[in-house]
């Protein structure tokens, strides 16, 4: 993978250099997952901040325009990833990583999942019951949406215990 690192990121430092490549890579992965990828750059931003940070500090840190930080942060929390929060004595947004980011992530996808998986139930009410191949093929489709349902769950239920038993934010 060929990451540009934008310079104005990077002082002398090896632990900007670092940094600058992670929030890059972020928004590669999620880019390749079908979001912006400034959304992803700024989540990555966001993973690597230990407190807020403000609406005009993001936009100058990622170098992209205010709109384009309003557009993705809301994105991002829509998805559960990032919270706005109030600074007492400040007019602008400063953001932050959700609670859990990682757990709302899974729980996201599961969702999307379940919706498919109606989706699938309904066509396989609907179809005629002399469609065969097509009832095995759903049959097939709505095994495999129900079995990764499944997983997810378990997969946020067990990223919630690890939270709870203090090895970290989820």
């Amino acid at each position: 993978m060929n990451i540009a690192i934008d310079q104005d990121l990077v002082c002398a430092c090896p632990q900007d250099l670092c940094r600058a490549r992670f929030i890059d890579r972020m928004g590669d992965h999620l880019e390749a997952e079908g979001m912006p990828r400034i959304a992803g750059r700024l989540f990555g931003l966001m993973i690597l901040e230990p407190g807020v940070v403000s609406f005009s500090d993001l936009a100058a840190r990622l170098c992209v325009s205010r709109a384009s930080i309003s557009t993705n942060a809301r994105l991002l929390e829509s998805k559960g990833l990032i919270v706005k929060v109030q600074v007492e004595g400040e007019r602008q947004d400063f953001f932050r990583l959700a609670d859990r980011p990682y757990v709302n992530m899974i729980r996201g996808v599961a969702h999307r999942m379940e919706e498919t998986q109606a989706s699938i139930i309904t066509a396989e009410a609907d179809l005629s019951p002399k469609a065969t191949a097509e009832r095995q093929r759903l049959e097939q489709a709505r095994a495999f949406f129900e079995t990764a349902v499944a997983s997810l769950n378990d997969l946020a239920a067990k990223l919630c215990q690890l939270d709870e038993e203090g090895r970290g934010k989820q």
